[in-house]
């Protein structure tokens, strides 16, 4: 299904392509600096500027379902066990 949108519409899905591109542009930059960040401290936990502690750097563990392989070797449990949502997706063209 298609409709024709006003130019208020048009105007704030040019707009969301902007901004999505920016952030997706600072999302790399972010990347950058953390992994400099990360090499600069070595093997340190924290890092210290002037006598304050800046940063600091700790593992974390995270616990994840192989959904794909829990599906074909448990498919009853897999069932039982599953949430779906449905929710809108805006792709813009």
């Amino acid at each position: 299904m298609e409709k024709t949108i006003n130019a208020q519409t048009a105007e704030a899905i040019a707009e969301l392509a902007q901004v999505r591109s920016i952030i997706k542009g600072l999302q790399e930059r972010e990347s950058e600096l953390r992994d400099s960040v990360i090499a600069g401290m070595g093997n340190a936990e924290v890092a210290v500027f002037r006598n304050q502690a800046i940063a600091r750097l700790t593992q974390v563990t995270r616990t994840t379902i192989d959904s794909k392989k829990l599906q074909e070797q448990y498919p009853e449990v897999f069932a039982e066990t599953k949430r779906e949502t449905t929710s809108p997706r805006l792709t813009l063209v």
